[in-house]
């Protein structure tokens, strides 16, 4: 009978232990039991009716919170708050732009970022042109355009009879994606503050979109036709066309020549001649 005895004095202590355990979980541990009958069953269900939440040993108790499991960490939630487009002048207003968006959390992408990618140029420029997002090189120097796509650009921005620092650069995301993706819903809703804001500060006479991403952003894109380059339209009164992306161009050649078409277009806007 002393296996009988042990058997029955490791069931007691296991349900001591899940008695705690269900305490401190505003339980109100076992409940009554029914009167025992006899026999070795009778001597467990004894066992159990006399365990309460107040003949619950220290040790016992210190046991169940040694093995309470750690509750989850709740995911980080993005600020989503309203962005401080301050009044004055263009650069003040520009600058506080930057530092904000250098900052911001607003979606996903800024856990990938390295660098926050706000603008490169001038801020008093006539002509500015718009991408859709930093590649992984703007991530790393901080600018948009950086690279063999930047480098391309400033090759057709020097064809077009501007100096490389003449005209500014933005894009529509100010982070980049870690997977090199376009951007969600969510991600160009978190963004589009800054960009308006800083668009509305430059107001250009001419604003190139660079790919369909920034052309759909910025509105310059018929969604029902599926027409989006080469096309006149506006965004806020600011004259808006949109062409094929530097990155575009240096995967695939044939687009160099409707590319160049478009950027005549903007040059005979702006009464500039070659």
């Amino acid at each position: 009978m002393a296996g009988d005895d042990d058997e029955i004095r490791e069931l007691a202590t296991a349900l001591r232990a899940h008695a705690a355990w269900e305490t401190e979980l505003s339980g109100s541990g076992w409940p009554v039991v029914a009167a025992p009958v006899s026999g070795r069953r009778g001597a467990v269900d004894a066992l159990i009716a006399a365990v309460t939440a107040d003949d619950i040993a220290p040790k016992a108790a210190a046991s169940v919170a040694a093995v309470r499991p750690v509750a989850p960490i709740a995911p980080v939630t993005p600020a989503q708050g309203p962005i401080v487009v301050p009044t004055g002048e263009r650069a003040v207003v520009l600058a506080a732009l930057a530092e904000q968006a250098s900052d911001c959390t607003r979606c996903a992408r800024h856990a990938s970022r390295t660098r926050g990618v706000f603008a490169r140029g001038n801020p008093d420029a006539t002509l500015v042109f718009v991408g859709e997002g930093p590649s992984a090189d703007d991530d790393r120097a901080g600018e948009p355009f950086a690279g063999p796509a930047g480098e391309l650009l400033d090759k057709m921005i020097g064809a077009m009879g501007f100096a490389r620092d003449a005209v500014y650069l933005c894009q529509v995301m100010k982070c980049r994606s870690a997977t090199a993706r376009s951007a969600s819903p969510a991600e160009a809703a978190a963004c589009e503050p800054f960009y308006v804001a800083q668009l509305e500060a430059l107001r250009p006479k001419v604003i190139v979109a660079l790919g369909r991403g920034a052309a759909e952003a910025l509105g310059g894109a018929n969604t029902e036709r599926g027409d989006w380059r080469g096309i006149w339209s506006a965004w806020r009164g600011v004259p808006l066309i949109a062409t094929h992306a530097p990155a575009e161009v240096l995967r695939s050649a044939e687009l160099k020549r409707p590319v160049w078409s478009d950027l005549q277009a903007v040059m005979a806007k702006l009464g500039v001649s070659r």
